[in-house]
């Protein structure tokens, strides 16, 4: 299992989007946060790489959770987030 969380800080018209994304201890990579820039897409957004190297898109599902794919090193972690 590995942890994850996404805070959109903000959407500008265009679909525009800055966000901070953390995560816990995921393969060689240690716990983190990284401000990022990005662009939703309809009901995806997909952030810019990383400075650590990861790959992060979300999409926003029917019952309001996101659908979480992360990037790094050659292996892809996906999983759930919901609303806190």
């Amino acid at each position: 299992m590995y942890d994850g969380k996404l805070a959109v800080l903000t959407i500008s018209r265009g679909g525009n989007v800055t966000a901070t994304y953390a995560w816990g201890d995921i393969a060689d990579n240690k716990p983190g946060v990284a401000d990022g820039e990005g662009k939703i897409f309809g009901n995806t957004l997909k952030l810019r790489r990383l400075p650590n190297g990861g790959d992060v898109s979300a999409v926003m599902q029917a019952d309001g959770t996101l659908a979480v794919t992360y990037g790094l090193a050659d292996r892809t972690y996906t999983g759930t987030f919901t609303k806190q």
